[in-house]
């Protein structure tokens, strides 16, 4: 259970640490904290939902192959 906590800390701090870089990138190029916060606030919502998306899509993935690993040992059994 420690290594989980773990990864959901180092998760959080990547996330966090991006959602920065993306403000600051932002903030840079339009010199407008406002439009920097919105364009980082975007930009959050947008992978959070992208990051889920991709997730499901690779699950997916790995039932199938799962699925035809046993279709391939019982073939094989027989």
């Amino acid at each position: 259970m420690k290594a989980l906590h773990i990864h959901i800390y180092k998760s959080l701090s990547y996330r966090l640490l991006s959602i920065c870089i993306t403000f600051i990138i932002s903030f840079s190029l339009t010199g407008s904290m406002a439009l920097a916060g919105s364009i980082a606030s975007i930009d959050a919502i947008i992978k959070f939902v992208v990051y889920f998306l991709h997730e499901r899509a690779w699950g997916k993935v790995f039932r199938r192959l799962k699925k035809k690993k046993r279709e391939l040992r019982r073939r094989l059994k027989a």
